[in-house]
């Protein structure tokens, strides 16, 4: 439900943004988000969702103003043809990594041939694990993957009962393996390439950032100050995280630290990130140069004072 925010400090009605974004626990200062957003004169209408797929059409479709999307759906966007849009400034990184049963060892990751491991088909989670597998020496035809589109108790229980050897995808799942005692982080890293896991950015519907420039530089600087805050603040991270999502204290404080909350929006990042899409032919041309057409600095060096190179830029 819509809380209003009242009026701007200077007495003008304030702005309103309809934000979407993932229950998730890394998207904590996404759920933090209206109280700042308040402060700057701009009454935001959170819209949760439960997926990159579903925010990436409710931007497409008018039906949010600003959306949290995946640094991939750039790719899946341009795609479409869709380029009414812009990116204005990360949210997190990380958040998503390569699971194991306990009792499954591999600590190089040619280790991992002969194992079935849960995959989300088609997911950024096992882009990542397919690129850094194949440059860390793996033969990708030797590691089964076996389809868990939407992770969760199927994916938990075949862990659990030793249907896989592992999985990868993204939190809460792995930290609910870990405090169930089925499975552990492996020490192979699935952003352990070009892209450095760059996970969510937010963008914006670029006709609405044209018409509210000064309402979307608010929702920036509220961005900014909500990733400060629980950066800063353990605690306030965790209740956050915990109201929002509905998962354990135990669970929240396992996922924390496998990601970041972070604004800085990455350029060089992002387009080895949709070179690798291209290459798994997850899109039919090389949409990496959106990059430099859609990501729009100029908010974010106008909130911070921080040059565009110190924010991700390239």
């Amino acid at each position: 439900m819509l809380i209003a925010a009242g009026f701007a400090t200077d007495g003008r009605a304030a702005d309103k943004i309809r934000l979407a974004y993932t229950v998730q626990i890394h998207q904590a200062n996404m759920m933090a988000l209206r109280d700042y957003a308040s402060k700057h004169g701009v009454e935001l209408e959170p819209v949760p969702m439960r997926r990159y797929a579903d925010q990436q059409l409710a931007l497409m479709t008018n039906e949010v103003d600003v959306a949290v999307i995946g640094y991939i759906n750039v790719g899946l966007m341009e795609e479409k043809n869709f380029r009414d849009y812009r990116a204005i400034c990360g949210v997190f990184t990380g958040g998503q990594n390569l699971t194991l049963a306990k009792n499954v060892k591999a600590g190089i990751w040619k280790e991992l041939e002969g194992l079935k491991l849960g995959t989300a088909p088609n997911s950024y989670s096992e882009l990542l694990f397919k690129a850094s597998a194949r440059l860390g020496g793996a033969d990708l035809s030797k590691i089964q993957t076996i389809s868990f589109a939407a992770g969760g108790p199927p994916l938990l229980a075949a862990l659990k009962n030793r249907q896989i050897d592992g999985f990868v995808s993204w939190e809460p799942n792995n930290a609910d393996a870990a405090i169930a005692g089925d499975g552990y982080y492996s020490s192979l890293d699935i952003g352990d390439n070009p892209t450095r896991n760059v996970n969510g950015l937010l963008a914006v519907n670029a006709a609405f950032l044209q018409a509210h420039r000064p309402a979307v530089l608010g929702l920036v600087h509220a961005t900014i100050e909500a990733t400060n805050a629980l950066n800063q603040d353990r605690k306030l991270y965790v209740d956050t995280a915990m109201k929002g999502t509905g998962s354990s204290l135990e669970v929240v404080n396992e996922a924390i630290p496998r990601g970041k909350l972070d604004y800085a929006l990455y350029a060089k990042e992002a387009k080895a990130l949709l070179k690798m899409v291209h290459d798994a032919k997850l899109t039919q041309i090389d949409t990496s140069g959106a990059v430099d057409k859609q990501f729009d600095y100029s908010l974010l060096t106008e909130a911070t004072g921080k040059s565009k190179n110190q924010l991700g830029g390239d």
